[in-house]
């Protein structure tokens, strides 16, 4: 998800917000985003069932059901906040990638206490 999201996003930048899409560039911006979203629920999905079926990740599992949560709020909201909504689901995976890390940097040792 995340070299997909660096490398596509660096080669489609979308130019202007809210204008139609129809060039190249443009509908290419679209399905990066559709990979990075699609795959994002699908590693979180992942790490949720690995949480549970496996006790020593089962703190790797509830973050990640925490920040699923969070990515799908934006489904329920009407559409005039979904600006703000939208936030909650970019923070949630810089957020988890930041546990992430943390776990990487403790070695996972005692994962169910951080």
């Amino acid at each position: 998800m995340n070299w997909i999201s660096a490398v596509g996003y660096g080669m489609f930048p979308l130019a202007d917000g809210g204008k139609e899409i129809a060039s190249f560039q443009e509908i290419m911006h679209i399905a990066v985003t559709a990979a990075v979203v699609l795959l994002s629920i699908a590693s979180l999905f992942c790490l949720i069932v690995a949480g549970c079926r496996e006790k020593t990740v089962r703190g790797i599992g509830q973050w990640a059901a925490a920040a699923l949560a969070m990515m799908l709020v934006g489904g329920i909201v009407p559409p005039q906040y979904f600006g703000i909504v939208e936030r909650f689901s970019v923070f949630a995976a810089v957020g988890f990638n930041a546990v992430l890390g943390m776990y990487l940097f403790h070695g996972f040792k005692g994962t169910e206490e951080i």
